[in-house]
Order: C-alpha cells, then structure tokens, then sequence
C-alpha cells in the first residue's frame, strides 16, 4: 500500500459512524452514475441479458412447451414467463461478476482505491447499476411475453413481480461480486458463474414443474432460491396466493446479501493489504 493510500484511507477512518454512512451513501452514488453511463454506452450489456430471456422464453415454450404443458397439464406459458423472468435477473447478477473482474483486471478499481472514498461502495454502485439494467432488460422481456400471448393478472402483480425478481437478482450479484473479487480474471469468473447458475437454473421451478422431476430431487428443487423465486414470481404475475413463497424469496435474497455482502468487499479489500 502506498503512503497516499494509506493518507487517504486515514480521512475516512477519522470520520464518526454517521459522517462514514453518508460518505458511503455519496460514494455508492457517484459509483452507481458512472456504472449507469458506461450501461448507456454498452448498450450490449443490457442486449445480452434480454437475449438470454427471450431465448428461453421462445425456445422452451415453442420447442419443450407443448410436451411439458401436456404432461403436467398446465398453461405452459402462463407456467414460463414469470420463471424467464427470473432467470433474465440473474443473468444480470453475471454481468456484475464479468464487469467488475474487468474492473480489477483494467487497474479502474487502483483508482477507486487511492481515492478517499468507502470500499464498499465501489462494489455497491456497481450491484445497483446493475440492478436498475436488470428492470429495463425484465420489463423488455415482459412485453415480448405479452407479444406471444401471455397476460399478467394485474397492473400491480406485474409491478410486483418484475421487483421481486430484481430483489433475487440483486442478491445473486453479491454473490458474482464475491466470485469476481476471489478470482479477478474475466475469463475464469465467465466459467465459474456458469457453473453455479445452470445447474440450480434447470433443476428449478423454473421451467417445469417440480412434480415432474424425480421424488429424491424434488425436496432440493423445491427449496433452492431459484424455485423459490420462480414460485413467488408466478403467484404475484399469475393472481395466485404467493404469501409464503414471497416471504421465503425475501428471506433468500437476505442470505445472499448477509453472506455474500461483507465476503465481498473483504476479498475486494484484500488485495490493498
């Protein structure tokens, strides 16, 4: 760590614990805006992510949807959309991984470090930023699935599931902010959040129904925090009772950000040891 560093880090560690909150607050906000313009200036960012949804929602319902719906005797698409929608928001929490593994690569984060500003927000701005892209891209892939036929139940249900969906999405990202922070090499991170994301992606809810898979995998699926976004995203999109299943995706979302949130900016961290 350099002398400067080590001067500017002293400015915040002279601060009283309110004064360091409203840093952060501000310091989490200029982060967040330069996150948000560089988005506007990528425009690919926020294209892979509804891509990726509208992949899904038209190869599964087109090419799978008429055998799953048949075989559980369900509407599939009205069964599909809210489960796409969940995974467009974690496709989201991949691109926090993939960005800020750049960051890191790129020597940006260098920069943030010899600035006299909280740590934790350079990682919080950029998981905001984040989510904000993830409700255009969920909003995006809404509208596609009202294009090929499906409707939500409300006004408010859409509003509600589109942001409980970003809720889980926001989580997720904590938890690539942590890979990304361990690992710093954009290409490792890529395959690394690949392989968390589409092993619970397709044994989830979200594109069959649990009652299809076999009985020793059903208690996994049924409870992993993917079917249990699905689940919670399908009763408010759908005007179904989703109480519990609501309450169990909150209580998913604060896990990973309890767990994820402080691993993430003590590996961040440690490299300026």
């Amino acid at each position: 760590m350099t002398t400067q560093n080590v001067t500017d880090r002293s400015v915040l560690t002279e601060l009283t614990i309110p004064a360091r909150i409203r840093r952060a607050a501000v310091d989490t906000n200029t982060v967040l805006w330069r996150d948000t313009i560089r988005t506007l200036r990528q425009p690919d960012l926020l294209a892979f992510s509804v891509v990726m949804g509208v992949f899904f929602l038209v190869l599964f319902n087109y090419v799978f949807g008429g055998s799953i719906g048949a075989g559980a005797g369900i509407d599939y698409l009205g069964f599909l959309v809210p489960g796409v929608l969940v995974i467009t928001a974690l496709q989201g929490a991949q691109q926090t991984s993939l960005g800020f593994a750049s960051d890191l690569t790129e020597g940006v984060t260098n920069r943030f470090r010899s600035l006299p500003m909280s740590q934790f927000a350079v990682i919080a701005g950029r998981t905001i930023a984040d989510a904000v892209r993830n409700i255009v891209g969920l909003i995006l892939v809404g509208l596609l699935a009202l294009i090929m036929g499906y409707r939500f139940a409300s006004v408010g249900g859409a509003v509600a599931a589109i942001a409980l969906a970003t809720g889980i999405g926001y989580g997720f990202s904590w938890l690539g902010a942590a890979i990304a922070a361990k690992v710093r090499q954009p290409d490792m991170v890529g395959m690394l959040s690949m392989f968390w994301l589409f092993p619970l992606m397709l044994a989830s809810t979200a594109f069959a129904p649990v009652e299809t898979m076999p009985g020793w995998l059903q208690p996994f699926v049924r409870y992993q925090p993917i079917s249990v976004a699905a689940d919670a995203v399908r009763g408010l999109a759908n005007g179904m009772p989703a109480g519990s299943d609501v309450l169990l995706c909150l209580a998913w979302t604060a896990v990973l950000l309890v767990v994820f949130g402080p691993m993430s900016v003590r590996l961040y961290g440690a490299e300026s040891q």
